[in-house]
């Protein structure tokens, strides 16, 4: 089964590593999605690896946060889920792991579609909860030490760690991985093997 995975996590926290590292297939390539206001969006497909990601990832602003509004990520959305059946999807964002219910209700539409146009995909949370301090610390290396709004990272943690709850009880597999444990060379290689885990496992 197909699967597409929302990775969550605030700032800091390693989310845009993982379809970063995917950008090492020399085959990857962008896609722009017609139709939303604002703009197109794209979508970045790695053909070797056999998945896509949703926004792109050579700028300082990654992933579905260069999408402009909701209407965008979710022409993205649905454009990926019908028009490459074989491949999986991965989808994060800084501003988007915040939000539960509007995402909540949009996987569950999908994630229960049958028919010719769409393929049967299960739905993986992938909560990145490293500690706290850690994405701090990342921020400033990443943006030389200049002042950050602390509280904002933590606050957004806090909700990260607190909506990974929320879509276990709706229903969905939803994990917590501690990015902290692992050197970011290794990242992508963890990722895959979490996906293959939990691909086939039936959410009670």
């Amino acid at each position: 089964m197909r699967v597409l995975v929302n990775i969550r996590g605030c700032n800091g926290a390693g989310k845009s590593t993982i379809p970063m590292m995917m950008g090492d297939d020399p085959n990857t390539y962008e896609e722009s999605v017609h139709g939303a206001k604002g703009g197109a969006p794209y979508i970045t497909i790695y053909p070797q690896l056999g998945w896509l990601a949703l926004g792109t990832y050579h700028g300082k602003t990654g992933g579905m946060d260069t999408f402009k509004n909701n209407e965008m990520t979710k022409l993205a959305f649905d454009y990926a889920w019908k028009k490459y059946p074989q491949y999986d999807i991965v989808m994060e964002g800084v501003i988007a792991s915040t939000v539960k219910s509007t995402y909540k209700d949009l996987f569950k539409d999908y994630e229960g579609i049958m028919g010719t146009d769409y393929v049967e995909r299960k739905i993986i949370i992938m909560n990145f909860l490293p500690p706290v301090e850690t994405c701090i610390a990342r921020v400033y290396d990443r943006n030389g030490g200049k002042p950050i709004k602390e509280e904002q990272v933590r606050s957004k943690w806090r909700t990260v760690n607190r909506n990974a709850l929320y879509f276990k009880e709706h229903g969905f597999t939803s994990l917590r991985l501690d990015t902290s444990k692992f050197p970011r060379e290794e990242m992508l290689g963890v990722f895959f093997k979490m996906v293959e885990r939990y691909r086939k496992v039936v959410t009670l």
